[in-house]
């Protein structure tokens, strides 16, 4: 595979990876935590993070008070001996926290959604809902449309290539006339170079939280 990953037109892989981590969040789909208190991993194990920082992050990804009612609240042990066990879905919510910690300009959340009841879910709305009010480029990939609800475009990927890309609304009306098999609104095809997929193929939404999206670079492996 060949090609670049770009933001605002720069080759990420021309940054440090200290100067490219303290801009970028990122949250994966099985959200892994380390020995240590939860202030540290919110922290990213980092000396300078400074508490305010920590509990900023946590209010911000809607976990702060689940935090406070831990035995120890942000000094609660996490894994080793004698540490306190997370459920997947709570590492899921410290691990929103971490990535929003100091306002990246960018976030990617991988399925941030999947393990997440009802209560965490509405914590993650809202926390995307304060990621685009404060004009941050929140990228989420989702197989669930009710985390949709604040994109302002969609990607939707059929076996690994773009099958549409276009602002929510249409996107979304183009997938509710494939599955009735009504007429299509127009929105962006995908790329010529890109063979057409059946409906019925799995499909996986990216959504992009921001006024000024643009879809994903062409070139293998590249991202805008």
């Amino acid at each position: 595979m060949a090609g670049s990953v770009r933001l605002d037109g720069a080759d990420v892989f021309g940054w440090s990876r200290t100067d490219f981590g303290a801009h970028i969040g990122y949250l994966p789909q099985d959200t892994e935590l380390f020995a240590g208190t939860v202030r540290d991993n919110i922290a990213r194990f980092m000396p300078d993070v400074s508490d305010a920082e920590v509990i900023a992050a946590a209010q911000n990804a809607g976990v702060h008070d689940m935090i406070v009612r831990l035995p120890n609240g942000y000094d609660t042990a996490l894994g080793g001996q004698g540490g306190v066990t997370l459920s997947v879905g709570q590492r899921q919510r410290v691990g929103l926290a971490r990535a929003m910690l100091r306002d990246p300009a960018f976030i990617v959340l991988d399925e941030p959604n999947a393990n997440l009841d009802a209560q965490g879910e509405q914590a993650l709305l809202l926390a995307l809902r304060k990621m685009k009010a404060a004009g941050t480029t929140a990228v989420v990939i989702s197989h669930k449309p009710s985390i949709l609800a604040d994109a302002d475009s969609l990607v939707v990927l059929r076996d690994g290539k773009i099958d549409i890309f276009g602002p929510k609304a249409e996107v979304m009306a183009r997938l509710a006339a494939n599955n009735a098999g009504q007429p299509q609104p127009q929105a962006s095809p995908a790329p010529a170079n890109q063979s057409p997929v059946a409906a019925d193929t799995a499909a996986k939404a990216i959504a992009a939280t921001n006024p000024g999206a643009v879809p994903p670079a062409q070139s293998s492996g590249g991202a805008r």
